[in-house]
């Protein structure tokens, strides 16, 4: 029992038509019915039920065809898990980012991976987690680090959470608001905030927190993926940005900017994770990117959670 004969008797399966299943699989018709008759005479049992206008699969047709479509995956995983080995060989990783791990995580990963295995080739793709797991489930990455709240489990994912780090308010260090002794949250909403692009549930949580009457829709002057251009924003102007220190480091350690301590700080924290196929081999070199991005926010200047802390102890 071949593969190939497998692959047609689920072509069969799924288009219920000699003819038609034969031009998809490439073979003559008269080909193609004598791989489909070789296959019942090996197993001697009649695969299909031969109508004048459908063929339909026999009880012993459809077992074949379930087993077959699972034996056809794995053979396909087979043939792409040989080749990224071979991949791996050359240093060829692609990999995806939200915002905030873009921010936070990507240049000293990037870093590291060009200093120290100057062999390994990266693409890196940014953007909003919904356009990476499309990306991930056509095989056109190998893992991506996201936002992981919306990002519903499933068997065919595998989601390991990277360590939480707090978020905060910052802004310019002659902003007015800093001239306010005590800065409520009240306080913030006399100016224009701007944060990356929000998972609804944390729009949800800052509206609450921050007791905002409105439409959530209008609680961010401004939100945009780019940290950095947030980061030049709020330094040029009163523009208050949310997010995690690790994200502005730079510009904390040059004082472009300063965090804003409230009266009742804010329980925020990020919530990223890594996101891969499951049961798909991945390659040394992304594992190994994976593990610098772990060792980022572990052994970084970021204030681990206890739990966390343990967990990763």
């Amino acid at each position: 029992m071949d593969l190939r004969r497998l692959k047609h008797v689920v072509a069969l399966a799924t288009h219920a038509s000699f003819a038609r299943a034969a031009e998809v699989v490439h073979l003559s018709q008269p080909a193609f019915s004598r791989s489909i008759q070789s296959l019942e005479e090996e197993l001697g049992v009649e695969l299909f039920t031969r109508g004048q206008r459908r063929i339909t699969p026999t009880a012993y047709g459809k077992l074949v065809v379930e087993r077959a479509q699972r034996m056809l995956t794995e053979a396909k995983g087979l043939q792409r898990d040989v080749k990224r080995m071979r991949a791996s060989e050359f240093g060829e990783i692609s990999f995806g980012c939200g915002p905030i791990p873009a921010a936070a995580l990507l240049e000293p990963m990037l870093t590291r991976i060009t200093r120290d295995h100057p062999s390994i080739r990266t693409r890196v793709e940014i953007t909003h987690w919904r356009n990476l797991l499309k990306l991930l489930e056509a095989d056109e990455l190998d893992f991506f680090i996201a936002d992981i709240r919306e990002l519903r489990s499933s068997e065919r994912l595998s989601i390991n959470p990277l360590p939480d780090f707090r978020i905060g308010f910052y802004c310019r260090p002659m902003h007015p608001i800093l001239a306010t002794e005590e800065v409520t949250h009240q306080d913030l909403l006399d100016y224009s905030i701007g944060t990356f692009k929000l998972p609804d549930i944390s729009t949800a949580e800052f509206t609450q927190a921050l007791e905002f009457e409105g439409d959530s829709r209008t609680l961010f002057a401004v939100q945009c993926d780019n940290m950095l251009t947030l980061e030049r924003v709020a330094t040029n102007s009163d523009l208050i940005v949310i997010g995690p220190q690790l994200c502005f480091r730079e510009a904390i350690e040059r004082k472009l900017l300063v965090e804003i301590e409230l009266t009742r700080p804010m329980k925020m924290t990020t919530h990223m994770g890594v996101v891969r196929i499951r049961d798909r081999m991945l390659a040394p070199g992304a594992e190994l990117l994976i593990s610098m991005a772990f060792d980022e926010l572990v052994e970084g200047d970021v204030q681990v959670t206890p739990l966390l802390r343990a967990a990763n102890a």
